[in-house]
């Protein structure tokens, strides 16, 4: 199932359509049904558990590393391919997709401000042409055809990127009535950049701005405490804290969360749910405790809608704040991007 156009259309309608527990529930079940018929990854893990999916917050889910080491999506069956940007390990994971059809519409409607679009996207990361097998790169892309007005643009150029057209650009866009700037880079490309300008070179951008990093330093730059980072941010681009958000996601993934500010608690789309769970009995923790993040995506066709991390997060009343990765675990994320070397 879920191989037709026709089957992939009607699905991405119904995941749209979603707006409560019920309705996530029921679909989930519909697609974890799916799955455990064929993935061996997952019959294997659900076989394990030994109980019928009966709370949805008990979903098994794979673990990130399975995208290693095992094979969820024959490579003949799939036409696209995201890799994970590697660790310290060197050894990357493959999510494979039949078509990233799943993917686009997950990004495209969890968009947190499409209300405020058109904006002139600009993306300190590589292009899907210069990194085709990046989920991230992927995403602006996407970005930018659907949300972009015709100043946005990749300032990722020829392994690096180019601050001095960057700082022309700005200089010349705030001077000038425009739709809102959208800049978007991974927090090490923040740290390179201010790095390169320098102390003289500041900017006071309009209130409408939006700075998204999506986190991950990896031994790329300096190391920064998410505070720092913000702050810098702050001093080099005339924001307020309030104009920053992170971005969480993962290649495993097909759909992202977002929050706003330093203290900001990240928030799923409605096809997507983040559990915080005690790594002792896989249970949902109380509302201001910690636990580790399980992701359940109902944009994952293709691979499996469960996976399990190892990041660390409060969960709080509406969503959950995002803590890091659990000690003792290998450095992975799109800092790491191979692309940049």
């Amino acid at each position: 199932m879920l191989q037709t156009k026709k089957e992939r259309v009607q699905w991405a309608k119904l995941i749209l359509s979603i707006d409560s527990d019920e309705k996530f529930s029921l679909a989930l079940k519909t697609l974890f049904q799916i799955q455990t018929h064929s993935i061996s990854a997952l019959q294997s893990l659900t076989n394990s558990k030994n109980s019928p999916l009966s709370d949805w917050r008990m979903t098994p889910a794979l673990p990130q590393k399975i995208f290693k080491i095992a094979t969820l999506l024959d490579s003949n069956q799939a036409s696209v391919e995201f890799h994970t940007s590697g660790t310290t390990t060197g050894s990357p994971g493959i999510h494979r997709m039949r078509d990233d059809s799943f993917y686009r519409t997950a990004t495209q409607h969890g968009f947190p401000w499409k209300k405020q679009a058109p904006f002139s996207i600009i993306a300190l990361h590589p292009s899907s042409k210069l990194a085709p097998h990046s989920s991230l790169s992927a995403m602006i892309d996407h970005w930018i055809k659907i949300y972009g007005e015709r100043f946005s643009q990749n300032f990722f150029i020829k392994g690096k990127i180019d601050t001095e057209k960057l700082w022309n650009f700005l200089q010349e866009r705030k001077a000038v009535k425009s739709p809102p700037l959208l800049l978007i880079g991974t927090a090490f490309s923040f740290v390179h950049l201010f790095d390169d300008w320098g102390q003289s070179r500041r900017l006071k951008l309009p209130s409408n701005t939006i700075i998204m990093e999506t986190g991950g330093y990896k031994g790329r730059s300096r190391e920064l405490p998410k505070r720092e980072l913000y702050q810098l941010i702050q001093n080099h681009l005339g924001v307020k804290d309030s104009q920053i958000w992170n971005e969480y996601g993962m290649t495993e993934l097909s759909s992202q969360a977002y929050a706003q500010g330093v203290k900001g608690v990240h928030h799923t789309p409605p096809w997507a749910r983040v559990i915080v769970i005690d790594p002792r009995n896989g249970k949902e923790v109380e509302i201001g405790k910690q636990g580790i993040v399980k992701w359940l995506d109902l944009a994952n066709v293709d691979s499996s809608l469960g996976v399990q991390t190892l990041d660390f997060a409060i969960r709080r009343e509406k969503g959950f704040q995002l803590l890091g990765r659990a000690p003792q675990t290998e450095k992975r994320g799109c800092s790491l991007s191979r692309y940049l070397d």
